[in-house]
């Protein structure tokens, strides 16, 4: 398990959960859907507060747990950095994988919690 991975870990066990929204909600991060298409959710600041942004197309959908998390990586790896189009392709390809890795790390744990299985049985499986 890598760095950003353990992060998302030690983040679970500090709010004793390791459900995104439910981390978002004890974090005071609201959580909004809109009508995004691509990407499926996003993250706005306002007055230095963060705001998660889904897609309504995945608000019903399972996807909706890994697009949370990986929304939560940005804020929690990425604090302060708003404005994308300033940063260049390779800084943000990498943040984008920071981001996925946080949530893989995070959505392992609630898969074992919740399901009793790894998040890639779910993966492998569909």
């Amino acid at each position: 398990m890598g760095i950003y991975e353990n992060k998302a870990i030690v983040l679970a066990e500090k709010y004793e959960t390791s459900n995104p929204f439910c981390i978002c909600n004890n974090m005071g991060i609201k959580i909004e859907y809109a009508n995004l298409d691509n990407p499926l959710g996003d993250t706005i600041y306002l007055n230095k507060s963060p705001i998660i942004l889904l897609s309504n197309k995945i608000q019903d959908k399972h996807e909706k747990y890994f697009v949370c998390a990986h929304e939560l990586g940005h804020v929690v790896l990425h604090n302060g950095i708003q404005n994308y189009y300033l940063i260049n392709r390779t800084t943000k390809r990498k943040m984008e994988s920071e981001a996925d890795r946080f949530a893989t790390g995070l959505l392992e744990k609630f898969s074992i919690e919740e399901f009793g299985v790894s998040y890639n049985y779910f993966l492998s499986n569909n």
